[in-house]
């Protein structure tokens, strides 16, 4: 999807309103694709949350191995979409889309 969008993906997918600002200019995207990414941030296994309004993290269907999975990350203060991988027991947010 991201190579699909190509540059600065992460303000073209995310939600037009809801992202807080960094240094006085906006954080919200322009929601070109309709994916409307919002800044859920993220949990961790001991129930702490982080990040809320600043960023979203959002699982890959992708294992990287037994007890870890690939991720994409969106932040208020940057254009692009990073990855990586994170333990399973992350609280991060899921995509779900209907047929």
């Amino acid at each position: 999807m991201v190579s699909f969008v190509g540059s600065s993906a992460g303000t073209k997918l995310k939600a037009a309103s809801g992202w807080n600002d960094y240094q006085g200019a906006s954080g919200n995207g322009t929601d070109e694709f309709g994916f409307s990414a919002l800044p859920g941030g993220n949990g961790y296994s001991g129930g702490s949350f982080g990040n809320v309004g600043d960023g979203g993290l959002w699982w890959s269907a992708t294992e990287f191995g037994a007890t870890y999975a690939y991720y994409r990350g969106m932040y208020y203060n940057y254009d692009g979409v990073n990855y990586g991988n994170y333990g399973k027991s992350g609280l991060f947010s899921v995509r779900c889309l209907q047929d």
